[in-house]
């Protein structure tokens, strides 16, 4: 079931003569994207604000795709030209899809001669495991808004054994840190890979003004250094290796 937004109905669209006024009203003022019997009260949330469908994170929990599953099918320039878009396509792709708690049985059995037993309520709490993300077969992670890795065992790994971990996996350019973060990679930043804010706890540090306009490739290398001279002079860091995050190809390449 496809989210296309039309400017007249389609032919014989489905459900339309089982569907009440008031439901046929929201299709009408939704520009026709679904069938007509979608909008019926039981299908759509309501809010201070009014009422809605689900939206295309709702859609792929439901159907057992984890969290964000389609959010790289449109490029960032292309979400910005038109987000309404972006929405239809995610839930196009989802309402086009198999859903995962159907198809896990399948999974599961093909690979069945090297897994120990495992019940059918087992594997669905299984399905919120970030995408990639490899953990043993008695590890349960429900679908949440978020990525997961899966019941944790043993002590939590601290923010100085989360930098050695990925300090391990940085590149033999000693560049950047390529580590399976169990996001949906989009295929056009191979080979690098976005780090997971919620993998630490924020707070700022320090803050300055710029003295001067500048390019913002400049800008961003002088965040740079401002940081790291911020960790010798206030945390006297000196001989040693530590995770510097930057979203700018252009100061990695400068710096490393």
């Amino acid at each position: 079931m496809k989210a296309i937004k039309r400017v007249a109905p389609p032919p014989g669209p489905a459900g339309l003569a089982r569907t009440p006024e008031d439901a046929r009203e929201r299709w009408r003022s939704d520009d026709f994207r679904y069938p007509p019997y979608q909008y019926k009260e039981p299908y759509i949330l309501w809010s201070p604000r009014g009422w809605r469908l689900l939206e295309a994170p709702e859609r792929e929990l439901l159907h057992g795709y984890g969290f964000l599953h389609t959010s790289v099918c449109y490029s960032a320039s292309d979400i910005k030209r038109s987000y309404s878009d972006y929405e239809d396509q995610r839930c196009s792709l989802v309402g086009d899809s198999f859903n995962m708690y159907s198809f896990v049985i399948f999974a599961w059995a093909s690979c069945m001669e090297w897994l120990p037993p495992l019940s059918y309520k087992h594997l669905c709490s299984r399905m919120g495991l970030a995408p990639g993300f490899c953990s043993p077969p008695c590890d349960s992670s429900p679908l949440v808004r978020s990525l997961s890795y899966g019941s944790p065992s043993g002590d939590c790994l601290s923010v100085s054994g989360l930098g050695k971990l990925l300090l391990a996996r940085v590149n033999h350019t000693g560049s950047d840190v390529r580590g399976a973060s169990g996001a949906v990679m989009n295929p056009r930043a191979y080979p690098r890979q976005s780090a997971n804010p919620e993998w630490w706890n924020w707070k700022g540090v320090f803050s300055c003004r710029w003295a001067r306009k500048e390019h913002i490739n400049r800008l961003e290398m002088r965040s740079i250094l401002l940081a790291l001279r911020w960790r010798v002079q206030h945390l006297g860091e000196a001989d040693c290796r530590f995770v510097r995050l930057t979203d700018s190809y252009v100061s990695m390449s400068f710096f490393f």
